[in-house]
């Protein structure tokens, strides 16, 4: 009977995760989700290709930014269980079997959570609907899966939290774990690190109040459950660590970086509020007027505090710098790691439901558990609610909402007058929460009726499918076998439009100078910030957001030719426009009715001879003087530090050499170097960690050079250089990983023989 119940929830979550995406991808209007196909589905497509090649380039994106991880980069999110249905489902299919997977997740976790807690089965299924289709979960799987992935796991990962509150085991200490492993695969670990936070708020307000019987055994479980996500993941999340730690996103954000949008305000809060949107806005009306009575049944009273005053407390982090509680927030450990503070709103949206749950319990409550003289709050409170909520809105509660209020306090005079008609109740309150979750998004109702009562669809809609990403696929890879492994491509886009965008030359396999990655290496964003706008990068963002972005022209076509930028591919519109007009040295090569080609006759070659080496040790000097210098590149490399072998090579400037490919796969490569004197050789690929090279069979060391690329030192006459890519980052990673599941596997066979021998022996 528990597996058949079990199996219907599972059905009805499927179900409304279904009837949402149905009405998300047929709703006309609205942006394109610009996240998922900026990022997320152009990297699934990335991994089917890396898989037709045998792996080649799982662990090396060399399309993306003259070179860079795409394993060792978290929020690929490659290992996330969901995004796997991209090997056995079209790729659009794939995409909405993800989604319908994420809001599953939410249903059924949230209403396994309401049953922990105590409440009946109505009562949960309300609350599972309130996060399911809540503000918060819908807002970040429309935003993109990889976000959404980690916080569809919240309410389980409070579920195993709970049961161990309550009997500390190790089985329930390796679910949380898993559950939170889980919740790290996806990649994004903003709503992860806010999972930590409330698991350890959780457990401070059971010990605060003296619930916990065994408070070593409790502590000792739950410091095991959090510790061992880290581990599990190890794969993935060291070399994730360790890109982070060189990307534009290590150390501490600055105030402006943290409030790239600003900081919410109380009159922004109750606009948004009274479009009733999805982002930024925890508050769905019937939810929040059910969490009114949440706290009136003593049972459950200590719980519905709780998670009232967790979710208070996100809320005033959300204002940001506006009120002082961030300030001490930003002193914390990782507090100043994520940027947009009214994220913090996520988590008030997942305290609501398990409200909306606890509310609903407590409106069914029977008279022995709801004190008589107490039963008049259930109606009052929901009123007093609805009233507050209608000042907060600008333009009040519209008719509809009126309509499910009346439904709220119906349903709680019903079963303070009847207590025999409790189903009945639960079942208004039920269909009350159902309608504002799922009637709010679809006009069913004659316009009439609904013009204001209907929530606004989310702001961001799924494409009929992904083929517009590779309308110039044909073109592009026709230019593609025409550069040589020298060169590289420069694009010019229009925000928005995704014919060409950011992540094409990644889609469509063409080696670029830029490519999409919010974990952008940092060396390289500011060398692309300078190269792209001429000003020097004070915040990310510059990277984030370019503004008046022009031709590199004057001393940026330096930065453009030393990254072997040959050819600039130009989308139709930009071509129209001031903020592009070609030098003399822009050759135009081809063009279709929306793509311009230009070839740059001044690029480097990807990989050439220099002579010499200069030291600068100074990184920005370093920088300024090649976009701003006089010195030829092609006859000098400057580094920032003494050569191991401590030669600067000749000083003529007139000795060559010839560099030509022998191998080109993303984690090898191979070069033959004719050079008439001992020199170096300059690879315009990213200077990472992880990369090795032999100079004719013998190791040599790589050193940076020109602020981001490679150089390694070569001897006259002929050699060959052999560059291989061989993370110790991800086999250090995979060998935790595996040692973890392992002692993991080890630990269950013992303990389960020792449970079935003591069975035995009784």
């Amino acid at each position: 009977m528990n597996r058949m119940r079990q199996g219907w929830v599972v059905g009805v979550c499927v179900l409304f995760a279904t009837y949402f995406l149905l009405v998300w991808t047929r709703t006309p209007g609205g942006l394109s989700a610009f996240d998922i196909y900026m990022y997320y589905y152009p990297n699934m497509l990335y991994f089917l290709r890396t898989l037709s090649q045998d792996g080649h380039g799982f662990f090396w994106n060399p399309f993306q930014n003259c070179g860079q991880p795409f394993f060792g980069i978290s929020s690929s999110g490659v290992l996330y269980p969901a995004n796997l249905s991209f090997l056995f489902l079209g790729a659009d299919q794939a995409l909405r079997a993800v989604t319908i997977f994420n809001l599953t997740v939410a249903g059924v976790s949230a209403y396994a959570l309401g049953r922990e807690l105590g409440v009946g089965r109505t009562a949960a299924v309300a609350g599972a609907l309130a996060f399911e289709l809540g503000n918060a979960t819908l807002d970040l799987n429309t935003w993109s899966p990889m976000v959404g992935g980690p916080y569809v796991w919240l309410p389980a990962a409070m579920l195993f939290c709970e049961r161990i509150l309550r009997a500390p085991s190790l089985r329930r200490a390796v679910a949380l774990a898993v559950v939170l492993c889980l919740a790290l695969l996806p990649g994004f670990p903003q709503p992860v690190v806010y999972a930590y936070q409330l698991i350890a708020l959780r457990a401070l307000w059971e010990f605060a109040t003296r619930r916990v019987s065994r408070p070593m055994m409790t502590l000792l479980m739950l410091s095991l459950g959090l510790t061992l996500p880290p581990l599990l993941t190890a794969v993935q999340l060291l070399p994730g660590v360790e890109m982070a730690s060189l990307s534009v996103r290590s150390g501490s954000l600055s105030l402006d970086e943290i409030r790239s949008a600003g900081f919410l305000s109380i009159a922004n809060f109750r606009r948004v509020f009274g479009q009733r949107t999805d982002i930024f806005n925890p508050l769905v009306i019937i939810p929040a007027v059910i969490a009114g009575a949440s706290w009136v049944k003593s049972t459950t009273r200590r719980h519905a505090f709780f998670y009232a005053a967790a979710g208070l407390l996100y809320f005033v982090l959300a204002f940001g710098a506006n009120t002082p509680l961030f300030e001490w927030y930003l002193k914390l450990p990782l507090g100043r790691l994520f940027r947009e503070p009214a994220r913090f709103l996520w988590m008030p949206s997942f305290c609501l439901s398990v409200l909306t749950a606890l509310g609903v319990d407590a409106i069914m409550s029977s008279p022995g558990d709801v004190k008589v003289r107490a039963r008049k709050y259930l109606v009052v409170a929901p009123v007093a609610v609805a009233v507050g909520l209608h000042y907060l809105s600008p333009k009040g509660l519209v008719t509809l909402e009126w309509i499910g209020v009346g439904a709220v306090v119906g349903a709680a005079a019903l079963t303070a007058l009847t207590p025999s008609a409790r189903r009945w109740s639960g079942g208004l309150l039920a269909s009350a929460v159902m309608t504002n979750l799922l009637f709010f998004y679809f006009p069913l109702l004659p316009p009439g009726l609904n013009a204001r009562a209907m929530r606004p669809v989310p702001l961001r809609r799924l494409l009929p499918d992904g083929q517009q990403l590779l309308t110039h696929a044909s073109f592009l890879e026709a230019l593609g076998k025409e550069m040589s492994p020298q060169d590289r491509v420069f694009f010019f886009y229009q925000h928005m439009k995704f014919s060409l965008m950011p992540k094409t030359a990644s889609l469509v396999g063409v080696s670029s100078v830029q490519d999409y990655e919010p974990q952008a290496a940092r060396r390289y964003a500011e060398y692309f910030v300078l190269l792209r706008t001429g000003a020097v990068m004070k915040s990310l963002n510059q990277f984030y957001y370019p503004m008046g972005v022009t031709i590199p022209v004057g001393p940026r076509r330096r930065l453009l030719d030393l990254a072997a930028g040959r050819y600039l591919v130009v989308d139709a519109e930009v071509d129209k426009t001031d903020r592009f007009k070609p030098p003399p040295e822009l050759r135009s090569v081809s063009k279709n009715r929306d793509v311009f080609v230009y070839e740059n006759t001044q690029a480097f070659p990807r990989a050439f001879y220099v002579p010499r080496v200069e030291v600068v040790r100074d990184p920005q000097a370093l920088l300024q003087r090649l976009a701003n210098g006089s010195d030829d590149l092609r006859q000098v490399a400057f580094v920032e530090a003494d050569l191991p072998s401590g030669s600067t090579g000749v000083s003529e400037n007139r000795a060559t050499g010839e560099v030509e490919f022998l191998t080109n796969d993303p984690e090898h490569v191979t070069l033959r170097v004719r050079a008439g004197q001992r020199g170096f050789l300059h690879l315009a690929d990213q200077y990472f960690p992880g990369w090795e090279a032999t100079v004719n069979g013998v190791s040599a060391p790589i050193v940076r050079a020109n602020y981001l690329f490679r150089l390694i030192e070569v001897p006259p006459g002929e050699s060959v250089v052999e560059f291989r890519y061989r993370p110790l980052s991800v086999r250090i990673g995979a060998l935790v990983s595996a040692t973890t599941i392992f002692a993991l596997a080890v630990v269950g066979v013992v303990s389960r023989r020792r449970t079935r021998a003591g069975g035995t022996r009784a």
